[in-house]
């Protein structure tokens, strides 16, 4: 059964990973927002972001339906009639297994919506001291300041393959209120990104990213460890990330999901993403 604690937690997790991306979404540039049709809206509780020109979910869905109160046919009916007319077609929704109201995954069912893949895994973690990595890495982690704003933007770009003009979008986060966002470099190459946001003493943990030829090396473990040691020192009470979910029986081989785990994560559900046909 879950407790008066448990419901905070799951509540403050869910309301700072949807004010991350809210505020990500805000920073993109006018001409990324006029060429790809960019937009993002409150609707109620709830926040729907679109970037049709990136045609995958994390940059197409909505976050919040029964977080923060029941959801209802109409809350349902609403974000759906949005993402239609902004998101790309592959638009997810995704809904906590704490989502109120305990039958919401049958009402979307019932609304054409069908369950895909295996998730993401949703962690917490509390404001205990980072422990060091029996391996250090060596390269080194910087706080990133205006000025050097291009290099996250590069290895978000590379990192992940997305397109260039996400270069700009994501660059735009250095120096934005609510933001700490970190490179590691080899020398003065940086190889791998990381970004803290904080809201409301809760920090979310995401855009993680190593070039390929840098993987392996520990570069996200000191990303991590960075951000917990400044989140602590910036009066953060929780810490929450996601990655996707492995496949049973994959967990060790999913860098990401063991590199959480490591760091005294402890993965608190699986949120399922719905989608239509």
């Amino acid at each position: 059964m879950e407790t008066a604690l448990d419901s905070h937690v799951h509540i403050a997790i869910e309301k700072v990973e949807q004010e991350a991306w809210f505020d990500l979404f805000a920073a993109a540039a006018d001409s990324k927002v006029q060429n790809s049709s960019v937009s993002s809206m409150r609707l109620g509780t709830n926040i729907a972001l679109a970037d049709p020109g990136t045609p995958i979910s994390e940059f197409n869905r909505v976050l919040g339906l029964g977080i923060e109160k029941p959801a209802s046919e109409a809350d349902l009916a609403q974000a759906t009639t949005w993402m239609r007319e902004h998101a790309a077609p592959s638009f997810a929704l995704q809904i906590a297994p704490t989502a109120l109201p305990s039958n919401l995954e049958k009402i979307i069912q019932a609304n054409g919506f069908y369950r895909t893949g295996n998730g993401w895994a949703k962690y917490y973690r509390d404001a205990a001291p980072a422990e060091s990595h029996p391996m250090p890495s060596t390269l080194e982690v910087k706080l990133m300041l205006p000025q050097h704003a291009a290099d996250f933007g590069h290895v978000v770009h590379a990192g992940f393959g997305l397109p260039e003009s996400m270069i700009p979008w994501f660059s735009a986060l250095v120096g934005r209120p609510k933001w700490s966002v970190y490179v590691a470099y080899e020398s003065h190459v940086p190889v791998a990104c990381g970004a803290m946001f904080i809201d409301k003493n809760w920090a979310w943990f995401g855009i993680d990213a190593t070039l390929p030829e840098y993987r392996g090396r520990g570069a996200q473990n000191a990303l991590i460890k960075q951000r917990i040691t400044d989140g602590i020192a910036a009066g953060v009470i929780g810490f929450t990330a996601e990655t996707g979910q492995p496949s049973e029986g994959e967990e060790d081989n999913n860098k990401s999901y063991c590199n959480y785990h490591r760091a005294a994560f402890k993965r608190l559900y699986i949120r399922p993403n719905y989608v239509t046909k």
